[in-house]
């Protein structure tokens, strides 16, 4: 949206900064210091753009360290091409204050005392557009741009440079021919569209998104006598044609012209949703629902809100109407309100519990208020119900499960399909709404002879294992090291769901709730404070991916489960793990109910030689159906016999690891196969690094404190004599 007024102060300033520096050299910041040269540009261009910093670092972090040794000139202009690029934005971008911190910031280099002149403050104060992310994240991109821009107009000679700003198309085509970036893009792109509009207000529109000006030009092509095909001279013309019309200035911000040409937000998806009624401050509204035709909530003792209310409106009135209210009852309060304001939509699907019977209707219109039948009932959305109930108890259990929220609403949508489906309304059901219907089966793919033929491990045993975990949900492999655990854990997660649903977590002793399920992680604002972002960890994103396919497994693998406290990783989700249909609230989401999908598989691993870190405790016991890994037994048993065999290399290496697990008669510290499952084994050289570099220390962690000579039992020296053979 383009304030026209405050966008004729910000453009005067601009063009007076600008015709200022390019036709003088002076700066207008710091009269009579020659800033608008040749040598300031091209020092900036080399210490900025030449010398581009890829940190993570703030934006002025970076251009201290790039320009702040600089001299007084070449800093100056940089703060005056920071003031073109900051002043048109308005607060919704980036506060007044901040632009003045920035640009303070970088005055405060200078050797002398330097001013943002008053008059010039005053245009940038409070700006009149709101920018896009590119005003944002590309900050570097676009003052990388302004410095070539400035480098090659300050070394046209004067006559040209006084055509450049007299003559718009000109100028455009110079900037133009600078807009590429170090890589070969066109980060800028939205700032050289300001531009043109700071300094030639007459000529280009103020729209910063080309993609926008597309859309203008093309909606509006009935205007065009003889169209162009370029989009600045064609709106241009369209601009005038219009301004004839209306007699004067007009934005294409603005109604009646924004609709033409701005696209609809694409529809919302539809949603099903839950509201209660059977008890609404101890009345049983349900049968007036039926009969008039709504829904409604209560929450009385708040204020009347309008349809669509904001989630800011609705937390003020909340906060206003609640005001002893503890701080997790207001929030969950709010988060109900809104939805039943403003993230209900015409055409969602709703359901209401009267005892075993279940009413289910379509929401036809917005939000509106109706006290006739008393507060309570005032807060109310036009429903079509199906007077028909269906019974609670004849639904899948995930449905059932979804019904059983303590909450005034719920959102039903991965069930909604099997309510309506049961009550007619089959046909008012969205494809997306079909697709999210967790009730559906889940389908699990066999395991292939192939598959097994590849792991060298018996297909019975593969089968059962993926049987047991499909049944469970949960599954530990465990067994000594180098038995293959996280790989079979893997590639039975990608055989079952697929490699693009399956991921990988490492637990160490360090993790906890808030990386693994979520968390608040700190971020630094555009305006330098210090902010939180609630940031889901692999294990929401991996719920958060099922639901979207709930027909389909998602794989979740935990490596070395047993190495975190699993009491304070799980948090509330041992419940989930034996429960998966009821919806508990996280600990930072308390107004989000949140369930374990059915199709969420977790394969945890874990070494059962690793005795620095406690077993896993009884109670995650109970909630996992374990497997072992164990060199003497299958599907580990002849592992190694069976991949040499396949690979033709000899079968020295095998009969070695049968000799030490023989000779270290425990399973739990039996060596595992893997060690010896790689090419150099056929060679003497790669056998006797792999013994010293991996089996011999592995066996002397094992065996600390019980052997004093590890080389003389366990050497492979010892092992080859013994067994009759000798390296080649």
């Amino acid at each position: 949206m383009v304030d026209w007024e405050q966008g004729v102060i910000v453009c005067r300033a601009a063009r007076q900064v600008v015709q200022g520096g390019v036709l003088t050299g002076e700066s207008l910041f710091a009269p009579g210091l020659r800033a608008w040269t040749s040598d300031a540009a091209d020092e900036l261009f080399r210490r900025f753009v030449e010398n581009f910093d890829e940190s993570s670092d703030e934006f002025l972090v970076k251009l201290k360290r790039q320009i702040s040794e600089g001299s007084d000139e070449a800093i100056v202009l940089a703060a005056e091409l920071l003031y073109l690029n900051v002043m048109p934005l308005s607060p919704a971008t980036i506060g007044v204050n901040r632009k003045f911190e920035i640009l303070g910031s970088v005055l405060s280099w200078v050797s002398f005392e330097v001013k943002v002149p008053e008059e010039l403050a005053a245009a940038a104060s409070p700006g009149y557009m709101k920018g896009g992310q590119a005003f944002l994240n590309y900050r570097w991109a676009q003052f990388a741009f302004l410095i070539r821009l400035t480098q090659l107009l300050v070394k046209l000679p004067l006559g040209e440079r006084e055509s450049a700003l007299q003559d718009p198309w000109r100028f455009r085509d110079l900037a133009e021919s600078v807009l590429t970036d170090y890589d070969g893009k066109s980060r800028a792109r939205a700032q050289f569209h300001v531009l043109l509009f700071l300094l030639f207000p007459d000529v280009f529109a103020p729209v910063s998104v080309e993609r926008n000006k597309q859309l203008i030009r093309d909606a509006f092509a009935d205007r065009l006598a003889e169209p162009t095909g370029d989009l600045d001279r064609d709106i241009h013309a369209i601009r005038q044609q219009i301004e004839a019309e209306q007699g004067g200035r007009f934005s294409f911000y603005d109604e009646p012209w924004r609709s033409r040409w701005e696209p609809p937000p694409p529809p919302r998806p539809q949603k099903g949703w839950l509201v209660r009624g059977a008890n609404v401050d101890g009345v049983n509204a349900i049968p007036q629902w039926l009969a008039g035709g709504f829904c409604s909530v209560s929450f009385s003792d708040i204020k009347q809100l309008p349809a669509g209310a904001s989630r800011q409106q609705v937390k003020d009135a909340v906060a206003a109407g609640l005001p002893d209210a503890k701080q997790g009852r207001k929030d969950v309060a709010a988060g109900q309100l809104w939805r039943f304001l403003s993230g209900f939509q015409p055409g969602d699907l709703i359901a209401t519990v009267n005892d075993d019977a279940v009413y289910v209707g379509t929401i036809t219109g917005d939000a509106y208020y109706d006290d006739s039948a008393g507060r309570g009932l005032a807060r109310r959305r036009s429903v079509e119900w199906n007077p028909s109930p269906i019974s609670r108890q004849a639904l899948p259990e995930e449905a059932q499960a979804k019904l059983k929220t303590a909450m005034t609403i719920g959102e039903l949508t991965s069930v909604i399909a099997a309510l309506a489906t049961d009550a007619g309304l089959e046909e008012q059901l969205t494809d997306e709404v079909l697709a999210q219907d967790e009730t559906r089966d889940l389908i699990v793919p066999a395991l292939t002879q192939a598959f097994a033929d590849d792991l060298l491990m018996p297909l019975s045993w593969l089968q059962e294992t993926a049987d047991l975990l499909t049944a469970k949900r949960q599954m530990i492999l465990y067994g000594p090291p180098g038995t293959g655990k996280t790989y079979l854990a893997t590639r039975l997660g990608e055989a079952l769901a697929g490699p693009d649903r399956t991921s990988l977590v490492q637990f160490h002793p360090s993790y906890g709730y808030e990386d693994f399920i979520e968390g608040f992680r700190p971020r630094l604002a555009e305006n330098g404070m210090i902010g939180f972002d609630l940031v889901p960890g692999p294990f929401k994103n991996a719920v958060e991916a099922a639901e979207k396919e709930p027909d389909r497994p998602y794989v979740l693998v935990i490596d070395e489960i047993n190495r975190a406290n699993l009491a304070k990783v799980f948090g509330e989700l041992y419940f989930l793990l034996e429960y998966r249909n009821r919806e508990i609230t996280l600990q930072y989401s308390p107004d989000e109910p949140f369930k374990l999908p059915k199709n969420v598989f977790v394969i945890g691993t874990m070494n059962t030689i690793d005795r620095s870190v406690a077993l896993i405790d009884a109670a995650m016991r109970r909630r996992f159906v374990f497997r072992a890994l164990a060199p003497d037994r299958l599907p580990v048993d002849g592992l190694l016999r069976r991949w040499l065999e396949r690979e033709k290399l000899p079968v020295l290496p095998a009969l070695l690891l049968e000799e030490v697990n023989r000779r270290l008669n425990d399973p739990d510290r039996a060596v595992g196969p893997s060690y010896l499952m790689a090419p150099n084994v056929a060679t003497r050289r790669g056998l006797e690094l792999i013994w010293a570099a991996e089996i011999l220390p592995l066996l002397e962690d094992q065996l600390y404190g019980k052997l004093n000579d590890i080389e003389a039992e366990y050497g492979l020296p010892a092992l080859l004599a013994a067994l009759g053979h000798t390296l080649p």
